[in-house]
């Protein structure tokens, strides 16, 4: 073995190429038997270095996505379902041209109809995109606000948030109304308006949206920045979790 080849693992974990550093050799062997042009050899290593690198995004994305596991469009039973199109969720799924848009999806509906499996499941599919998704409660989204705010460090968490270009808050309507929380919600809003997508879950229609704003101006304000650019869907059914309780005790 020449200096030169010896040198070689090093220099690849230097360059931190580790499919060309676990490959390398056994490509090269390939290459010769089957009497590869230089190009087709590196070329080879290429794709499989860009493979290992996209699963290693997609899962680190995963992890810090906080999506509820096992949700997916395929698992999601859109005959018992009115108001949502099965071809519309797919193309929200394979069509990220909303996301780059800074777009908003609001999905409204009653307490398990199916509400934060469609949401999931999107963010599941813009993962595999190589879009950065979070999602939060709309809870605790606003307690992590409320307490950056505290320690002013309001903006400071609203830019943090910017590499999410897609955030899913769930359930919207069980924020208290306090000033304290609806602010920080109007500042997201407003912070995100035409650059950043949000996903939306909500049990409560904009009408009942007073009930989460103290302030009337607030509350307008709030719903104009959402649908200004917005996908709106109204689910309609009984809820999953009520026929799942009722088929266990039949």
């Amino acid at each position: 073995m020449s200096n030169l080849t010896a040198s070689l693992p090093l220099m690849l974990k230097k360059l931190r190429l580790s499919e060309f550093r676990t490959h390398w050799e056994s490509i090269a062997e390939k290459a010769l038997h089957d009497q590869w042009r230089p190009e087709q050899y590196l070329s080879e290593l290429c794709h499989m270095e860009l493979a290992s690198r996209t699963d290693k995004r997609q899962l680190r994305f995963l992890k810090e996505s906080n999506l509820p596991s096992g949700k997916s469009l395929g698992g999601f039973d859109f005959t018992a379902i009115e108001g949502v199109n099965k071809a519309r969720m797919y193309d929200f799924a394979d069509n990220h041209e909303w996301i780059k848009q800074g777009k908003n999806l609001l999905l409204f509906g009653a307490s398990g109809v199916g509400k934060t499996h469609l949401a999931s499941s999107l963010g599941y599919s813009l993962i595999e995109a190589g879009i950065r998704v979070k999602f939060y409660s709309a809870t605790a989204l606003v307690q992590h606000l409320q307490e950056a705010k505290q320690a002013l460090k309001l903006q400071d968490a609203l830019n943090k948030l910017d590499k999410y270009h897609a955030l899913i808050i769930d359930d919207i309507g069980y924020i208290r109304k306090t000033e304290q929380e609806t602010s920080v919600l109007f500042e997201l809003i407003a912070h995100r308006y035409e650059r950043f997508s949000l996903l939306i879950t909500s049990n409560q229609a904009f009408e009942d949206w007073d009930e989460l704003f103290t302030d009337t101006t607030m509350t307008v304000a709030a719903i104009d920045r959402l649908v200004h650019h917005a996908h709106i869907i109204q689910l309609i059914g009984e809820s999953y979790r009520r026929k799942s309780a009722m088929k266990n005790e039949s």
